[in-house]
């Protein structure tokens, strides 16, 4: 049974996610969304597939830091490539951290790190999701201050909610004291061995306790990478012809990529394209443009970022794979 439903889950995933892609995109004008992507303008592509790649790089520092507080060092390649295959499986595979999993899989592979890989490649995801929500709850409560529209208060509260939600789960991974007042509640709901196999785990959390640098370092490229990903969704409305202000890239897309990390479809498309659809076609969101339009161009845009970040870690990856074969014939493929 438990077979069964390990290749039935994938199987529905990949099916959810091609029936709301297609039912998206076919109930928004398909043919004003393939205008809009066939008259892209090439030089601001290209600039945004070049944040793209420069965000991949201090996405990689980012994580090589953690890493290195753990006592785990590799060259940088190799870790340019996990890296990046990583951000690609996650557009691809049936759940939204599976990428992640094999970023985890290819440390203890060429370090035989375990669970200090683990360790670093969660803190690595969590600082970046942190920083979404953090992104969106300052956005939208600025938008509030300025006017009071019941969307931008729902964001607000949400937002916020997901930010404390990050607070008050680093408190669990870093502080003894939490964990010391779970322990006795876990063992009585019979989660004692589960709670003994994370023990580890948290050790290895708790390791960045003693590095305060470290954790500023991170904190500082977190910020910088996520932001250059916002820049990225900018150069590409400029792309399309679409006048959309950065102000309102800052405070929906953090939402959307928070809400396209739901686990039911592959990499989270159909569930980006349908938030991005809602949110950019909000009355003014896009001075100038019908309804209609708006619609048609936040499609676009949601596609068209989609495959940057797909594409560009994923050419980069092969790139890095061949090169690293070529210093070394004994390399697996």
């Amino acid at each position: 049974m438990k077979q069964l439903r390990r290749i039935l889950w994938p199987v529905l995933q990949a099916l959810v996610t091609a029936a709301l892609v297609a039912w998206i995109v076919r109930r928004n004008n398909p043919g004003a969304v393939a205008h809009h992507l066939q008259t892209m303008n090439a030089w601001w592509m290209a600039l945004a597939i070049g944040v793209m790649f420069v965000s991949v790089l201090l996405g990689t520092w980012q994580w090589a830091s953690l890493l290195s507080a753990q006592g785990i060092s590799l060259t940088r390649l190799r870790l340019l490539r996990a890296y990046c295959l990583g951000m690609f499986l996650n557009f691809v595979l049936p759940s939204g951290v599976g990428g992640d999993v094999v970023r985890a899989v290819q440390i203890h592979k060429h370090a035989q790190a375990g669970t200090r890989g683990i360790a670093a490649t969660l803190l690595d995801r969590f600082a970046g999701l942190f920083t979404l929500a953090l992104f969106a709850s300052v956005a939208s409560w600025l938008l509030v201050a300025k006017q009071s529209d019941p969307l931008f208060s729902k964001l607000a509260w949400g937002s916020g909610f997901v930010s404390l939600g990050f607070c008050v789960a680093s408190l669990v991974l870093f502080s003894r004291r939490v964990v010391g007042w779970i322990s006795p509640m876990a063992r009585v709901l019979g989660e004692g061995r589960l709670l003994d196999k994370a023990r580890d785990l948290r050790s290895s959390f708790l390791l960045y306790r003693d590095e305060p640098l470290v954790v500023v370092r991170v904190v500082a490229l977190s910020v910088a990478t996520q932001f250059l990903r916002l820049i990225v969704h900018w150069c590409a409305a400029k792309a399309l012809g679409l006048p959309l202000d950065f102000a309102w890239i800052l405070l929906f897309i953090p939402v959307v990529s928070l809400i396209a990390i739901v686990p039911v479809s592959v990499g989270g498309w159909g569930l980006r394209e349908g938030a991005q659809k809602t949110f950019f076609s909000y009355p003014g969101v896009m001075p100038g443009l019908a309804t209609e339009a708006a619609i048609s161009g936040s499609l676009a845009l949601a596609l068209v970022t989609s495959f940057i970040g797909m594409l560009t870690p994923a050419f980069a990856s092969l790139v890095l794979g061949i090169v690293l074969s070529w210093r070394n014939p004994k390399a697996e493929s």
